[in-house]
């Protein structure tokens, strides 16, 4: 019970110290650990970015005009490392990516902003690599993308219809997930009311 007590007592003042780090005034403080502070115009928090050793150490969080969180991107000795997670404005999760060593190693994930998950991307060795899955806002199964190399190989839409090369070179144009679902819609929607 007593090592259960500390225990708490402990994981409470961590909590509260690290929201308590003084707010950066000059290098000395970047070294001893402080909060670098940016603000809207309104004067509310928008970035809040920890230091310690003179390196980005902690979350830094980004917030909205309104005082929501808008991004908490984990950093390691000036590195991105551990899931960034970007939200909406009605505080919705709107993305998670992973890193390793300041690059992204891992399967970002994107959700609409309903909550519902919108894509899967394998991401390894800088580029998208594997599996790529696309859904609609209604939770279904859109499209499947292989990749390789940060290049789209095949895909098909869940209604076993194959994706051209053309219609997979369409897709990946401008890069924008949103863009890739709306024009998957147009596919294999199309192709599933023949």
């Amino acid at each position: 019970m007593l090592l259960k007590s500390v225990l708490i007592g402990f994981l409470s003042f961590s909590i509260l110290h690290a929201d308590m780090l003084k707010e950066c005034k000059n290098e000395a403080d970047r070294i001893s650990g402080c909060v670098e502070r940016e603000y809207h115009d309104n004067g509310k928090f928008w970035v809040d970015t920890p230091y310690k050793n003179g390196k980005i150490e902690g979350i830094e969080k980004w917030y909205y005009e309104n005082g929501n969180i808008s991004a908490e991107i984990p950093f390691k000795n000036d590195e991105r490392e551990g899931m960034t997670k970007w939200y909406y404005r009605n505080g919705n999760l709107e993305s998670e990516t992973p890193y390793k060593n300041g690059k992204i190693e891992g399967i970002i994930k994107e959700y609409y902003e309903n909550g519902n998950l919108k894509a899967e991307t394998p991401f390894n060795n800088n580029g998208v690599n594997g599996d790529m899955k696309l859904y609609t806002e209604d939770k279904k199964l859109l499209a499947l993308i292989k990749a390789e190399n940060h290049k789209f190989i095949s895909g098909k839409c869940f209604n076993d219809k194959v994706l051209t090369d053309k219609e997979l070179k369409e897709m990946r144009r401008d890069g924008s997930i949103e863009r890739a679902i709306i024009y998957l819609k147009e596919i294999c929607l199309k192709s599933d009311s023949k």
